[in-house]
């Protein structure tokens, strides 16, 4: 029985270096991180650049006015991954309820091992922001509903499929890409 239990207490004590290993070399989740009921993760946002680890140094908000800059730090449930073939990371804007904007990257723009990522989204001075002005320009004035999602299309099966045209069959490939949500938020954008 003591054989049992100083085998245990090894058990527990290797346990514990590898967890803290673990933590050190691939860094630990932010506390401001959390996961959404659908399992995609959060986003913060602020009127200043979000650096990662340092998100408490930002004051952080979800309303903001057209004189303000805004930057959102959105978090995954996992590391990124690697794109394959034609697969592509995207950010949507989606403003009031209705679609404005998709924005594509590659694994150059976000890399596999990243668990997450800084979007300079309106009017940032440190860097171009991401949504241009076509998108923030056409609103009225008052309050809006701003939600970004960030994802990847994730490649489904690739297949032929023919078409009858009457007179003539046309073949014609099918892509299927299904969207792969990873982070998502709201907030309030007020322009006057």
């Amino acid at each position: 029985m003591n054989c049992f239990n100083n085998a245990m207490k090894v058990a527990v004590a290797l346990t514990i270096v590898i967890s803290s290993f673990a933590i050190t070399a691939y860094g630990a989740d932010s506390k401001y991180k959390k996961l959404n009921k659908d399992g995609t993760a959060n986003m913060v946002f602020s009127n200043t650049n979000i650096k990662k680890g340092a998100e408490d140094k930002s004051i952080l908000k979800t309303k903001f006015d057209d004189t303000e800059s805004i930057y959102a730090r959105a978090y995954f449930s996992s590391k990124f991954g690697q794109l394959k073939g034609e697969e592509e990371g995207f950010i949507d804007i989606w403003i009031d309820g209705s679609h404005s904007k998709r924005l594509n990257f590659t694994n150059k723009d976000v890399a596999p091992d990243k668990d997450q990522t800084l979007i300079y989204v309106y009017n940032t001075k440190d860097y171009s922001p991401d949504f241009k002005d076509e998108v923030w320009d056409g609103l009225s004035v008052g309050e809006h509903k701003i939600h970004l999602v960030v994802g990847k299309t994730k490649f489904m099966r690739e297949g032929v499929s023919v078409e009858d045209r009457g007179d003539r069959y046309a073949i014609k490939r099918d892509d299927v890409h299904k969207a792969d949500y990873l982070s998502d938020a709201t907030f309030i954008f007020v322009k006057n």
